[in-house]
């Protein structure tokens, strides 16, 4: 008798994990259609319940509960990950649904152009059933070039350069950071939306930071600065005050003349600094 329970209570468990899995939905959505080679490649992993219970994600030594496959257009084997992912636990209510943001970027080697494929994979809280995602598309492209300096750091020859992408139907401008001497893309970043009504300016400071100004509007002009391994440091949005717009060298620094950092006014103070973020149609 004590054997037929457990038969039953076994059955009634793999019933239930049947049902979890049938009844679990996972979508990725690629938060933009373009990268530039070297930038972080962010994309949305979406999860939701559809059963009646909680649903709890947890990795064991040497599994993670969600994985990825990547392919590039052309080639027959996924890309090799560099890394085994370890993404925190995630519990998502019966009924409900999560979204996981992801960078693919330190998981995977992205070195050359073209358009790729990922697959996301969800492991059940049994550790042995499987869920995966449709394929999401994703570009990675070299963008034009609009002005580059070679550097020497730490014994390497970098070349960094600004270099221009249209992504979603806008012109963007982007700094990139290339090892000279293996060709590897040691990081890329969004520098501002650019409007051809000016030419950007482009400056290197002493300190091996690149400093880019663009007109992003009619109205407002973007500011921005990436150090040499490709990370973005700062990043304003200006409005024009009167005279010359341009970036100029002020006691070993860099500045922006005939600019102020864009406010809007509020009715309890003066003003809130934005970013474009709060522009509709921006790209980040």
């Amino acid at each position: 008798m004590k054997h037929i329970i457990n038969i039953i209570l076994t059955a009634f468990c793999v019933l239930l994990t049947a049902q979890a899995i049938a009844q679990v939905e996972v979508r990725v959505q690629p938060q933009r259609r373009e990268f530039l080679l070297g930038e972080n490649v962010s994309l949305n992993v979406r999860i939701d319940n559809f059963t009646d219970r909680a649903v709890t994600f947890t990795n064991i030594p040497g599994r993670s509960w969600l994985h990825f496959t990547v392919t590039r257009s052309g080639e027959q084997h996924p890309i090799s990950p560099k890394v085994i992912p370890n993404f925190p636990k995630l519990t998502v209510a019966a009924g409900s649904s999560r979204v996981v943001p992801v960078n693919l970027r330190p998981y995977f080697t992205f070195n050359r152009d073209g358009v790729y494929k990922v697959v996301a994979t969800v492991r059940m809280p049994d550790m042995q059933n499987t869920f995966s995602s449709n394929r999401a598309s994703f570009t990675l492209a070299q963008g034009g070039k609009v002005r580059s300096f070679t550097v020497q750091s730490r014994g390497n020859t970098l070349n960094m350069s600004v270099r221009l992408m249209r992504v979603d139907g806008k012109d963007c401008l982007f700094g990139q950071v290339v090892n000279a001497d293996s060709q590897s893309v040691l990081g890329a970043c969004y520098m501002g939306q650019f409007l051809n009504f000016m030419k950007p300016r482009v400056v290197l400071d002493s300190a091996q930071n690149l400093h880019v100004l663009c007109q992003s509007t009619p109205e407002y002009f973007t500011y921005s600065m990436m150090d040499n391994r490709g990370q973005r440091r700062d990043y304003k949005v200006m409005k024009r005050t009167g005279g010359p717009v341009d970036l100029v060298s002020s006691g070993g620094s860099i500045r922006a003349i005939g600019l102020r950092p864009y406010v809007r006014p509020t009715s309890t103070s003066e003003g809130v600094i934005h970013t474009t973020a709060d522009r509709p149609g921006s790209v980040r």
